[in-house]
């Protein structure tokens, strides 16, 4: 017999992961670590995966990450998985569907103003030149 994953973590709110997991292993969810909605005035543009480096490995043929897939394709718009750097020196991206391949074709590592930069273009805009003049 197929069994539930337990909660991992303990930081989260674990007492509705621990009451789900008790609804069977045909009732599957999944709780989202770190997903950001990119959004730009008020509408979606994106949404990202965030792992630090620290995270357990991600794999985008787990059925919860084919579930995150679903809703990005049915939302038309793009979602990428994004490892990250604890002292933020690196961010390695992965688009995880068609709509993220349009502006990202594949697995890329990038400085933190290559990574925002990316976000600017995904919403359509410039990143302001002086942005990262300033210590971050």
């Amino acid at each position: 017999m197929n069994q539930v994953a337990p909660e991992r973590t303990g930081w989260r709110d674990e007492k509705i992961s621990l009451r789900h997991r008790q609804w069977g292993f045909d009732c599957p969810a999944v709780d989202l670590d770190f997903m950001m909605v990119e959004f730009d005035r008020g509408r979606v543009c994106c949404l990202v995966e965030y792992k630090n480096e620290m995270a357990a490995p991600q794999y985008p043929t787990h059925p919860s990450y084919k579930a995150l897939i679903d809703l990005a394709d049915r939302a038309s718009i793009p979602l990428i998985a994004c490892r990250y750097a604890s002292d933020f020196s690196w961010w390695k991206a992965h688009p995880l569907n068609k709509n993220a391949k349009k502006h990202l074709p594949l697995p890329t590592e990038f400085s933190e103003k290559g990574w925002v930069e990316l976000l600017y273009r995904i919403r359509g805009r410039t990143m302001p030149h002086d942005l990262f003049d300033v210590a971050i």
